[in-house]
């Protein structure tokens, strides 16, 4: 569109101060060669903007601030209009040289400082805020599902987030625009961008057939995702599993073809072209835009996300720091804290996390954080920058253990489930803390923003018993490059007391290999890679290493030869990331783990290991998720377990009598077995340890065993979504050390409770549904510190789809 064609399509009203004389000044410019296609462009941008402003209602809604701004540029167009009318025909030799530099400067910084952006921001606050989701719910996850999770959340702070969402929204609307790339390094606020995209009223409106998002990140299951895709798109409640790659882009292409409504597609963190190649489909009702790191193509319409200008960082930065968006008048050095502010280089997480820990601190702490921020200027690569900018998290010798928790979360995969109870085996076992230390160190954390905690502990009851079933963080990509930055990084790898391989490779990288005949100081490893047999192994020494965690992402896994020299090995942590369960062999390294005190195994397919316990007789916890081939009775071997966790394994039907016989076990947790019909007639025997027993999610258990009466050292009992279960025990009254039922979505069949209910004088605190209520009115009688809550039906996990 040309500035003439610009001008006539808003009827000239309120362009009065642009006139005919600009427009024809610039067009001249344009066929005659002249160098001022920016300034062109940039005008041609203002007047959409400007038009809108015409509307006085609108314009009192603006800040005095942008009002004079706006007056400014109008006064000095008119000026140069004056210079034009006054100088017909044109003279170039009146208007050339540093009068034309000066204009083109002038409409180039308004444009970018005050114009559009700023202004589309006011004004689309105007409109967001009027119509802002208010809605906190956040699914009840009942332990770990297999679906992939992400959080769309906008920040508590945002500053120029509605100016980039136009950017990004105008192209978007385009009739030949169908798919859109949005790029730029980690931290930028790319999915914080899509995340108000999603919100915004314009969007909503236009894909009526729906808005769906799927996180993609750097080693997806392709297969996995066009499953979920297919799921969302065709509005289905049940999944559907194709046979391959293929048979899925096929059906879903299909689908996409019948569709007559819009639909929009994100896919964020797309990592390789050759997955996006794999994602990316055509149809005349659907759109896409991916979010990435990288310079792919195949895009209709590609946006660079720039980082915040110094005024929008330094704004930010007073929210994340101060609560306010400038620098307060008294109670800082204002001189200071630019200076940091600055240094955060404009990346939106950078400055939320750097104003986030500086918030309520002393005057001393800003003085070493922009220290230790100036320091890192000498770092050329911007990643590495961002990076030595986000460390200042760390400062004092009281951050020490905060320092070490935090890298333990670059042991997992980027932007993946991590759950609490994986760390707090490594915390308590490895770093000697207590269970309430670690608690309130993961809290901290997540104040910090450095971790975003899911499922708040707090609502959990379980969680004050130990029970962390529920509850798991998510960490931004760009903060698990940071703890594997920090994790000894300098050192050569033979000296590193933590190891990680950042990302998945075939194989041990060859550096690692490199110093096999060496002695490796790494006390906590995690490794990452694909099937592996016995001889693609290289022989290693790891005499220290206390932590290791086996990131699989392939069908068949031989477990490392060399786990036999890990003699003070304390936590195993194996977790496979396919979607077929992976087959585990090897099993007979585990004869050399004798100070082994936590096993977790996650979507494997286990081998009978048996006969290869008797060493770890100082084992505490046994966990399995999603595991097939699972055979209980192998707990009985390890005589001092304290702990049992197994979440959706399908094989388990029974409890077997032998975990009777452990005497220190503490908890027992089986949820999501949904074949568990029967517990041990004896567990009435653990009535001396256990203080835990979950049961949730098992339908098919029908009545809890007599004897269960004599755990009198049971606080918490989670019988939550047990349909089938009749009544509890009548002397179910003498469990004198119970405080919380956890029963929703459990109906008794008998309808009653026990009469020796009223008995039990330590319970605090029961949850139910409405219908159940009623059962606890006379034990409440008996009880008047009772607190019954009474909950709606567990929810599905649509919030997970924006629709």
């Amino acid at each position: 569109m040309s500035i003439s064609d610009s001008v006539q399509l808003f009827g000239g009203a309120g362009l009065g101060l642009l006139g005919n004389g600009v427009a024809s000044f610039i067009e001249h410019m344009w066929n005659n060669g002249v160098s001022a296609v920016r300034m062109k462009k940039e005008l041609e941008d203002m007047i959409g903007v400007l038009g809108d402003l015409e509307d006085s209602s609108i314009q009192e809604c603006l800040s005095q601030n942008s009002r004079n701004k706006i007056e400014e540029f109008r006064k000095k167009l008119q000026d140069a209009d004056h210079r034009i009318a006054t100088n017909s025909p044109l003279s170039w030799e009146s208007f050339t040289g540093s009068d034309m530099a000066d204009l083109e400067d002038y409409v180039h910084n308004f444009s970018h400082k005050y114009g559009w952006m700023i202004v589309t921001e006011i004004l689309g606050r105007l409109v967001e805020e009027s119509r802002e989701e208010k809605s906190n719910a956040r699914g009840r996850g009942r332990g770990r599902d297999a679906s992939s999770f992400q959080t769309l959340q906008l920040p508590k702070h945002q500053v120029g987030l509605y100016a980039r969402v136009k950017e990004l929204k105008d192209p978007l609307f385009k009739d030949d625009v169908k798919s859109v790339r949005v790029a730029a390094i980690g931290g930028s606020g790319k999915s914080t961008l899509v995340a108000a995209l999603l919100r915004d009223s314009q969007v909503k409106a236009r894909f009526v057939g729906g808005i769906i998002f799927e996180t993609v990140s750097q080693n997806p299951s392709i297969k996995e995702i066009l499953e979920s895709m297919w799921k969302k798109i065709s509005k289905s409640k049940e999944p559907k599993e194709f046979r391959n790659i293929d048979d899925a882009r096929i059906q879903i292409e299909e689908l996409l073809l019948e569709r007559t409504q819009p639909t929009l597609m994100i896919l964020d963190n797309v990592w390789s072209q050759n997955d996006l190649n794999q994602l990316l489909f055509e149809a005349p009702e659907y759109k896409t835009v991916v979010t990435t790191r990288c310079k792919l193509d195949s895009f209709d319409f590609c946006y660079d996300l720039p980082l915040l200008e110094e005024e929008d960082a330094l704004s930010l930065f007073c929210l994340w720091a101060f609560g306010v968006d400038h620098i307060p008048e008294t109670g800082c050095d204002k001189t200071l804290v630019q200076q940091v502010a600055a240094k955060c280089k404009g990346l939106p997480l950078a400055v939320q996390v750097v104003g986030t820990y500086l918030k309520n601190k002393s005057p001393a702490i800003w003085i070493e954080a922009e220290s230790k921020l100036s320091k890192a200027e000498a770092v050329s690569d911007v990643h590495k920058a961002f990076l030595e900018r986000m460390a200042i998290s760390f400062t004092g010798p009281e951050d020490d253990v905060h320092r070490k928790c935090f890298l333990d979360l670059g042991l997992f995969p980027q932007e993946k489930k991590i759950y609490v109870d994986y760390l707090f085996d490594i915390w308590i076992h490895v770093h000697k803390l207590e269970l309430d230390e670690a608690f309130r160190i993961l809290r901290e954390l997540g104040t910090r923003n450095l971790l975003d905690l899911v499922n708040d502990p707090s609502n959990h009851p379980g969680t004050s018993y130990g029970s962390f079933s529920e509850v798991y963080v998510v960490q931004h990509d760009v903060l698990r490059d940071l703890a594997i930055y920090l994790a000894d990084n300098d050192k050569p790898v033979n000296k590193q007391k933590t190891m990680i391989m950042p990302r998945k490779e075939e194989c041990i990288p060859r550096s690692w290999e490199k110093h096999s005949h060496q002695r490796f100081a790494a006390e906590i490893i995690s490794i990452h890679t694909g099937s592996m047999n016995e001889r693609q192994w290289p022989m290693m020494k790891f005499p220290k290493a206390q932590v290791l965690v086996l990131i699989i992402t392939g069908n068949e896994y031989f477990l490392p030869p060399f786990l036999q020299t890990m003699a003070k090995l304390k936590v195993l942590i194996i977790i496979s990331q396919t979607s077929i369960d992976t087959k585990l062999e090897g099993m007979s390294v585990l004869t050399s783990l004798a100070q082994l005190k936590s096993v977790l195994l996650e979507r494997l397919t286990l081998p009978s290991f048996e006969r290869y316990t008797q060493c770890l007789t100082n084992l505490k916890k046994f966990s399995l998720s999603l595991c097939k081939g699972v055979d209980i009775d192998v707990c009985s071997k390890f005589p001092s377990l304290e702990e049992i966790s197994i979440d959706h394994c399908r094989d388990i039907k029974e409890l077997p009598d032998s975990v009777c016989n452990l005497s220190s076990l503490k908890k027992v947790s089986i949820t999501n077995c949904h074949d568990l019909n029967k517990l041990p007639e004896d567990l009435g025997k653990l009535a001396g340890s256990l203080v835990v027993l979950t049961l949730g999610a098992s339908p098919a258990l029908e009545a809890l065993p007599d004897s269960v009466s004599e755990l009198r050292k049971l606080k918490f009992l989670d019988i939550s979504q047990c349909g089938c279960i009749h009544t509890f025990p009548n002397e179910f009254g003498k469990l004198q050390g119970l405080k919380v039922i956890d029963m929703r979505e459990t109906c008794l069949k008998e309808r009653k409770l026990p009469q020796s209910a009223t008995e039990l004088k330590s319970l605090s605190h029961v949850i139910c549904d409405e219908k159940n209520e009623y059962l606890w009115r006379k034990v409440k009688e008996s009880i008047p510190n009772l607190q019954v809550e009474i909950v709606k039906d567990i929810p599905d996990l649509k919030w997970l789809e924006i629709n």
